[in-house]
């Protein structure tokens, strides 16, 4: 499969990098789902001091060294073969392995797949649950209560939609986006209950605003504590939790998330903020990405994994940690330009610390599922923008052939660099 990837030592991306073997599955468990008290010592972190390397076989050396070589009693000779001379086996001591991997894709929307049967992460690669987390958006409430909000795109699936997502080996779905209370508190409440019943983790959503705050700790290898947490820069009016009410994490303002931030990154190792931001359809992150950006990692995040923009953006690693500004649509409608171009972050660590990075290429099909790619003139849009090389891939303003719906009972600014009243502005080739 033709890759895309970076080391720790590299600014921007490296491309064309071959990816040698496939990940290794590893099992993982969630430790502790609530945020501790601000007052007081936080929890005991788990020890991360150790030497952190690893036998190249996986496996106890049992070579036998020189000096533990069989030793002969001394005094009268005796028949080799009746010795009774005691031997000795020295066995090195191989720390257990601390790498893991996480694979992260960027918008799902299961509304067509799901009632027709399609299973949309069936061709995917490398598969979700060959890692040991994976993390996507839900950009769709779960659920078959409520009524559609007044906007122009709302988008629901039946409750087997959780069900599928599990399956897929995903571990991780974020809800803070613009679209998981478009059938209202009591869908939104389903979509997390479905999801945390199928074993998956629903993150920056809930019943109430503390739900919806939190971060998520699960364990790796027993030891590697990763927190995740949820936010949306894109946020209709009604949809932010309320302290007795059901709701997103919203950034407005941005200090309760980043307080979140900074709670996790005291008891775990790794910190992955999962970000619904940017202006759709534009390949280069905006401003407000970057500064959030930097916002979210100076408070304790390792990695930003973001989107919203319905298109790619680029993969940015540096100083040990990663922004990727957009994944795309990870599982959508049919498209077959470049809001159907996407692919698979793959994000390597070895305990607390990113070793490098590799994207997946792949482009939705006839049922709006991920496929790989391997060649041609969209695998090279791909690795251009995911490399960095964004603007001459922007495209131009789109045609429309619809208004956009303007409701005042919503707010609509984008990522806080465009402003206006509507609930969603987009385009009828991407729906929101």
């Amino acid at each position: 499969m033709n890759v895309v990837g970076s080391s720790r030592r590299a600014w921007l991306p490296l491309l064309g990098v071959l990816l040698a073997s496939a990940v290794t599955a590893g099992a993982c468990s969630e430790l502790d789902s609530t945020v501790p008290p601000e007052d007081g010592p936080p929890p005991a972190s788990p020890d991360t001091t150790g030497t952190g390397m690893d036998s190249p076989s996986g496996s106890a050396d049992t070579t036998v060294p020189d000096t533990a070589a069989p030793i002969e009693s001394p005094g009268d000779a005796t028949d080799a073969s009746t010795s009774t001379a005691p031997t000795t086996t020295t066995l090195a001591y191989v720390e257990p392995s601390r790498e893991w991997t996480l694979l992260a894709g960027g918008d799902v929307l299961m509304d067509r797949s799901e009632p027709s049967g399609v299973d949309p992460f069936e061709f995917i690669e490398p598969a979700l649950d060959s890692a040991d987390l994976a993390v996507v958006n839900s950009e769709m409430a779960i659920s078959d209560r409520g009524e559609p909000l007044d906007k122009q795109y709302v988008f629901r699936a039946p409750p087997s939609a959780a069900r599928r997502i599990a399956s897929a080996g995903i571990d991780v779905v974020s809800l803070a986006n613009n679209h998981a209370m478009d059938y209202g508190p009591a869908a939104l409440v389903d979509t997390v209950d479905l999801l945390e019943s199928a074993g998956v983790v629903a993150l920056g959503a809930g019943p109430t605003r503390a739900d919806a705050y939190r971060y998520r700790v699960l364990a790796v290898h027993d030891d590697v504590h990763v927190a995740f947490v949820g936010v949306s820069m894109i946020v209709p009016r009604g949809f932010p939790a309320g302290p007795d009410s059901a709701g997103i994490a919203s950034a407005r303002p941005p200090s309760r998330v980043l307080d979140s931030v900074r709670s996790a990154s005291r008891i775990s190792d790794v910190v992955v903020a999962v970000v619904h931001w940017g202006v759709e359809r534009s390949t280069c992150p905006s401003d407000a990405q970057r500064a959030f950006a930097r916002d979210l990692m100076d408070a304790g995040a390792d990695a930003v994994i973001g989107h919203h923009p319905h298109v790619l953006q680029p993969v940015e690693f540096s100083g040990g940690r990663l922004v990727a500004y957009s994944l795309g649509n990870f599982v959508w409608h049919p498209r077959w330009g470049i809001t159907g171009e996407t692919g698979v972050l793959q994000i390597d660590f070895d305990a607390d610390e990113i070793v490098g990075w590799t994207f997946h290429p792949h482009l939705l099909d006839d049922h709006g599922a991920p496929v790989p790619v391997a060649g041609g003139s969209r695998f090279d849009r791909i690795v251009d923008i995911i490399g960095g090389d964004c603007e001459r891939h922007q495209p131009p303003p789109p045609s429309t052939t619809t208004t956009p719906t303007t409701s005042a009972t919503s707010t609509g600014t984008t990522d806080g660099a465009t402003s206006t009243t509507a609930a969603d502005t987009t385009d009828t080739t991407t729906g929101g």
